[in-house]
């Protein structure tokens, strides 16, 4: 039987997520000569809780070891050793499994198919944990990095192609061939993704610098630009119209599932070949104060926000249109029934 087949009749789904995000992490195996095959994973002592943690979750189906301590003597680093806490599986069928699937050849590869069949958000929050970092300066987000300093060009572009279309994150490669985002929509987006997997240990790793909200004239003066597909009449009204679902986009948002709709669906994603037309109108201190919340949470434009209002709308609107329609042709038969 084929040994990808067999894992996935003897693992959960969800703990081979676990094993996938740990071995594009800081997991392996153990490849001696006569020996046989063994799970393994490390961490430094700062972040002793989240190898007990992994070894919780998983204990039950590799057969890991209790955690032990190390310590090694190591004259480059500048307090002259490093401390770690670190486990192992005994030897059996799982271990031997996995290194047929990631180490055919005795070398640590990418095996697509099956890393691609088990990537799901969890599988990128234990990855992340692992070997990504947060970068953030002057209280501002910059990037997210994945260390893939194991695999080749080539199997990075691979797992670049398997981010995208399984939750629909546009990765690049960076000069050190790591994965990277820089832009702030990715970014918040990502972290959406992972937060509820994060183990209070990571914190460091989701937490974003909450900024003061900014202090908002009355009626302040604000240009908005928006495809000509989106019928503007009269400025004022019709935006403050589509504004004043602003509230109900606020809670959609907030919202983990409907946010990631959102997202997957490129209502994120600016249409830059459309021709647009600005208008200028005040919108009051309301107005401004969702729209500031908005944009925290997702990282999107002004004029982004407003579409999403508009698509809000619009929705709405057909929804509407389906129920009286409905309503009328209940009318009709109800009266057909009447007079017969």
């Amino acid at each position: 039987m084929n040994p990808e087949k067999q894992l996935r009749e003897l693992v959960p789904y969800n703990q081979l997520c676990m094993i996938v995000g740990k071995l594009l992490g800081d997991g392996n195996i153990s490849i001696e000569k006569g020996r046989q095959p063994r799970f393994r994973f490390s961490h430094c002592l700062k972040d002793k809780e989240w190898v007990f943690w992994c070894y919780e979750q998983l204990k039950d189906h590799v057969e890991l070891s209790f955690p032990k301590y190390r310590k090694v003597i190591d004259q480059r680093l500048k307090a002259g050793y490093s401390e770690s806490y670190y486990t192992q599986s005994k030897v059996g069928e799982i271990s031997t499994l996995l290194r047929e699937v990631w180490y055919p050849k005795g070398k640590k590869v990418l095996p697509v198919e099956f890393v691609n069949a088990h990537f799901s958000p969890l599988t990128l929050a234990w990855w992340y944990q692992d070997d990504g970092s947060l970068t953030i300066s002057n209280s501002t987000i910059r990037k997210v990095i994945l260390s893939t300093n194991s695999f080749s060009n080539q199997e990075n572009k691979k797992l670049i192609e398997i981010l995208f279309a399984n939750l629909h994150l546009s990765f690049s490669l960076d000069n050190q061939n790591r994965l990277v985002i820089y832009d702030q929509k990715q970014i918040l987006y990502f972290l959406s993704l992972v937060r509820e997997f994060i183990h209070p240990c990571m914190s460091r790793k989701i937490n974003i610098p909450k900024n003061k909200p900014p202090s908002f004239q009355l009626n302040q003066r604000t240009t908005i630009t928006l495809p000509l597909t989106i019928p503007v009449t009269l400025p004022t009204k019709d935006l403050r119209q589509i504004l004043s679902y602003l509230p109900e986009l606020l809670s959609q948002l907030q919202n983990r599932v409907t946010y990631h709709h959102f997202f997957k669906h490129k209502f994120f994603l600016e249409n830059t070949d459309c021709t647009r037309k600005s208008y200028q109108i005040q919108l009051e201190q309301n107005e401004l104060r969702l729209l500031y919340e908005c944009r925290q949470i997702t990282g999107l434009s002004m004029n982004q926000i407003t579409e999403l209002c508009y698509i809000l709308q619009r929705n709405k609107n057909r929804n509407n249109n389906r129920n009286n329609n409905l309503i009328k042709e209940q009318k009709i038969a109800y009266q057909f029934f009447i007079r017969n």
